[in-house]
């Protein structure tokens, strides 16, 4: 992250010059490279069984979250995809929850993920407000995941001017 704010620095000052200059080739300037993508933390099976019962967890809804935290990243929002994939990694690995209430916390941030990748004209803000209301609730109901939500939260709050 500080090289890439170096790295902008420098470009801009190389610009700077150029504008005063005015003639000759253009200075050379640093490739910034993208910010990393923050992995989520989770394996190809989608199907547990234990005791008789069959549980699945929704491994499309962690793929859809990935694909936003791309797009958040690409966006500079590098920080915000962090802390949304510290929460998903939290829900994915809550060892006392079962799979349906995962499901549904990892549907909620999809859609959420999907609306912060977006841009400011095409959120749907009655619905983000109402995903953010149920994401919180069912957060605190999970020992594990209240403490991601809580550093996630300010960010979101920021993020969607809520």
């Amino acid at each position: 992250m500080q090289f890439a704010q170096n790295a902008a620095m420098f470009n801009m000052a190389a610009e700077e010059m150029d504008a005063v200059i005015g003639f000759g080739p253009r200075s050379p300037t640093i490739h910034i490279p993208n910010a990393p993508v923050p992995p989520l933390y989770y394996n190809d099976q989608s199907v547990k069984v234990s005791g008789g019962n069959v549980g699945a967890i929704n491994m499309g809804a962690a793929r859809d979250i990935q694909v936003s935290l791309q797009t958040i990243t690409k966006n500079g929002d590098v920080e915000v995809a962090d802390k949304l994939a510290d929460l998903t990694n939290a829900i994915m690995n809550a060892p006392e929850t079962d799979d349906i209430v995962k499901n549904d916390l990892l549907e909620q941030i999809a859609v959420l993920s999907e609306q912060a990748s977006a841009s400011k004209d095409e959120r749907k803000p009655g619905a983000i407000k109402a995903i953010f209301s149920a994401i919180k609730d069912g957060a605190a109901a999970i020992s594990g995941v209240g403490g991601a939500w809580e550093t996630v939260e300010p960010l979101l709050t920021n993020h969607f001017g809520l």
